[in-house]
């Protein structure tokens, strides 16, 4: 039985294929991305475990392994993102669901980052915002939409792909 804090994430399970608009900024130029997510519950649904990769032409430009789990302590949701940029996760994003959509904030010496999950009809769409300090604009650093590939968490089976359904 997947935690009680965590079955507001089911819409991010399975498998997901669509494209992420990378802003430019001090990690790069800027770029529209091929993107791919997987997710799935692990720890006996304790933990949503989910891999995201970014594709520019042949090759895989970023890749990131987030872990949601629900704060021991309280009704938030913990966001734990280990990417290849390499900053430890550590605090991790708190937050949870607002007005139909994921909000996670987190707060470090380098800055304040807002990330955001929200389903669509065929998937998800996700963002992420920057702030160098508290009294700055947010700015996107990257925004994504993903379609899902399987029914995985919407009540279908993970074998079962858009295609078969379509058949």
């Amino acid at each position: 039985m997947t935690s009680e804090p965590l079955q507001g994430l089911q819409f991010l399970c399975g498998e997901f294929a669509g494209t992420d608009h990378v802003e430019p900024s001090a990690w790069g130029p800027g770029a529209t991305v091929r993107a791919t997510a997987s997710a799935r519950w692990e720890q006996n649904d304790r933990l949503l475990v989910q891999v995201h990769r970014q594709t520019e032409g042949e090759s895989e430009s970023f890749e990131s392994m987030t872990v949601f789990m629900p704060d021991p302590g309280g009704g938030d949701i913990l966001l734990y993102a280990f990417d290849t940029y390499g900053f430890p996760p550590d605090p991790p994003a708190r937050g949870g669901p607002i007005e139909g959509k994921l909000v996670f904030r987190r707060h470090t010496p380098r800055g304040e980052s807002l990330t955001t999950y929200e389903p669509t009809p065929h998937g998800y769409a996700w963002s992420k915002h920057f702030r160098p300090d508290h009294d700055a604009p947010w700015q996107v650093v990257v925004r994504g939409s993903l379609d899902a590939v399987t029914d995985e968490g919407r009540g279908g089976s993970s074998a079962t792909t858009r295609n078969e359904r379509a058949t």
